[in-house]
């Protein structure tokens, strides 16, 4: 027990000033020194996002599995193309925290989801998680249109409706902003659910 506070304390004293170390600090073997990091980490917010996004491609599967949950609680959407990518990661931890963090997105979350799943329905894991995105995802403006793409999620790989359902609603997703003059945001209209 003394090891591991000990193990602690060097991260105690950055939790401020080095992010890089905060990073590294998420693959130690120590749990209290990992969630001390990971706390640190997700206090500074967008500051850490660049580097948790990176941490995400780690091959250590701890070091992915905390930067997921880092970005969880962060739930910035600059992360989100890179959740998109982990929801195709080896690691079934690091594959539902990255589900986690979309959903924690909200609508913010989805034109990335959507483009994702353009390019990666060929594989079952990434279905899997994307198909729990859709599912339990809050952006209700959108549901009755992800509708299409939840039911080809549950279909076999290979079968290329996903892909297509995706497009299609990404694509209407593009018009509506150029035509209302949004700035890319899947954000409800005043006074809308989000």
């Amino acid at each position: 027990m003394a090891e591991g506070f000990a193990a602690l304390t060097p991260t105690l004293k950055l939790c401020d000033d080095d992010l890089e170390a905060l990073v590294a600090a998420l693959a130690s073997e120590h749990g209290l020194a990992r969630k001390q990091a990971r706390r640190c980490l997700v206090r500074q917010g967008d500051r850490a996002v660049v580097l948790l996004v990176a941490a995400l491609t780690d091959p250590n599967p701890t070091m992915r599995t905390e930067a997921a949950e880092a970005l969880l609680y962060i739930a910035s959407p600059l992360a989100a193309p890179a959740l998109v990518e982990a929801l195709d990661d080896r690691e079934f931890g690091v594959r539902w925290l990255a589900a986690e963090a979309l959903i924690a997105l909200k609508c913010d979350g989805l034109p990335a989801l959507l483009e994702g799943i353009t390019r990666h329905s060929d594989s079952l894991w990434f279905r899997q998680a994307a198909h729990h995105v859709v599912h339990d995802h809050y952006c209700e403006r959108w549901r009755s249109e992800l509708s299409s793409v939840l039911s080809a999620l549950g279909e076999r790989v290979g079968d290329d409706t996903a892909p297509v359902a995706a497009a299609e609603v990404l694509e209407r997703y593009r018009e509506r902003q150029s035509t209302t003059g949004a700035r890319g945001t899947w954000h409800e209209p005043a006074g809308g659910t989000r």
